[in-house]
């Protein structure tokens, strides 16, 4: 029954840690059939080595080198991966130290160092999996809940619920026959309310300063509508002093054709065309909207822009929540357009039904740099930049919707699609 148990243990914890790598990482170029053999003799080797070398302090270095070597067949940078590592390892633990605590109740044991040398030791273990398991669904559900965070915030709050949940089940498994239980058990509560005010804290903070970056950015929307609207004004006037002078404009025309002077008469014309080139103002009815365009397209001219705008009947959402994914959006495309020896911007935006989508494609020379799912930025000081992408991705969530990007033969392509329904 002793191997049964080691075996058990080791490859439970295996495949349950393959399952979260796939659902946490990226798999790198391996097949899953070999992905699944390698959790296979990983489980192995674990299963030899306690069977053989079995040792308290031995057994959980082992296990945990085990979880990163799994760890090292995904993309994901290596100190991501083994914070992870970490606290599955701990889960695991855990599991052990909730399986031990259960059994005691039924099977005589001294201490967890000795659970290995009872006759249901096979009980024990596959009562650790499935607690094991339980813990990592509940994990699984953190990380959902904090899907909108960074990988790193997510990973940082996850390390500090394990190390909770660890010092919890440690506390108990090591006072749960002593007369010092009670004062354990008020140490846990204490715990508890000390992470749980850090994490708060955090989560706050994280909320400000995404407001904080909402608000500069429809600041900045703002100050594009304006330039928009007053654009319009002098676009306007500029319309009524020709409507003005146009009478005297064909007079002049007429007798520059009566007298034959057709040199003179080319210079006069030519000099109306310049002030009646036209400009670079949109006008589609949508004003946030037409103003960022509108701003972008003057402040980079260079710049070929081509646009396919549909008029937008919108209920739930507004405009300006549009603009503001637009805005940051065409900020990534001209800065990759700067870069790019054809520059080029296509925008579309369409309806359909309730579902509204946004699409930019840009040239794009140069690769994107990515981590996992996430884009980065590309300029030097990236303490400071880089979070344009992460606020279109949080807008596009509230609005229910998604955003997505591709790189196909030097054009990158962002897509964001949203509904147009209530919270």
């Amino acid at each position: 029954m002793q191997i049964i148990g080691y075996a058990l243990s080791a490859f439970g914890t295996n495949y349950i840690t393959w399952f979260c790598f796939e659902r946490l990482f990226h798999r790198k170029n391996i097949a899953t059939p070999t992905m699944a053999f390698i959790a296979g003799i990983l489980g192995a080797i674990v299963t030899l080595q306690t069977q053989f070398a079995y040792q308290v302090d031995f057994n959980s270095l082992v296990a945990f080198a085990v979880m990163f070597l799994m760890s090292c067949c995904y993309r994901e940078p290596w100190i991501q991966r083994l914070f992870v590592s970490f606290a599955l390892f701990v889960c695991g633990v855990i599991s052990e130290g909730s399986s031990w605590l259960i059994g005691q109740m039924l099977i005589p044991v001294e201490d967890m160092n000795h659970v290995n040398e009872t006759p249901q030791f096979a009980i024990v273990g596959l009562l650790g999996v499935v607690f094991q398991i339980l813990y990592v669904i509940v994990m699984m559900k953190i990380i959902e809940i904090f899907k909108s965070r960074s990988v790193k915030t997510t990973t940082f709050i996850l390390f500090l619920i394990v190390v909770l949940t660890y010092g919890i089940i440690d506390l108990l498994v090591t006072f749960a026959d002593t007369a010092y239980l009670a004062p354990a058990l008020i140490l846990s509560a204490l715990l508890i309310a000390a992470i749980a005010g850090c994490i708060y804290l955090f989560t706050d903070q994280l909320r400000v300063q995404r407001e904080r970056l909402q608000l500069a950015n429809l600041e900045e929307v703002l100050q594009d509508q304006v330039k928009h609207y007053t654009a319009l004004y002098e676009a306007n006037r500029q319309v009524a002093v020709q409507r003005h002078d146009l009478k005297n404009i064909l007079l002049n025309v007429r007798s520059y054709i009566q007298v034959g002077e057709y040199e003179k008469l080319d210079k006069y014309v030519a000099g109306f065309q310049e002030k009646v080139q036209p400009s670079t103002l949109i006008d589609n009815g949508m004003p946030f909207i037409d103003a960022v365009l509108s701003a972008k397209m003057a402040e980079h001219a260079e710049i070929p822009f081509e646009n396919d705008i549909s008029m937008l009947t919108l209920e739930k959402i507004k405009q300006p929540q549009i603009a503001f994914i637009l805005a940051g959006a065409l900020d990534n495309a001209i800065e990759a357009c700067e870069k790019s020896a054809k520059p080029f911007i296509r925008v579309h935006i369409g309806q359909q039904g309730r579902m509204i989508s946004l699409v930019v494609e840009n040239a794009a020379d140069q690769p994107v740099r990515t981590a996992g799912d996430r884009l980065l930025t590309t300029k030097a000081d990236d303490k400071a930049h880089g979070y344009g992408v992460k606020s279109m991705m949080q807008m596009a969530e509230q609005l229910h919707g998604m955003l997505t990007w591709r790189q196909e033969k030097q054009v990158f392509t962002l897509s964001v699609l949203m509904q147009d329904i209530g919270a």
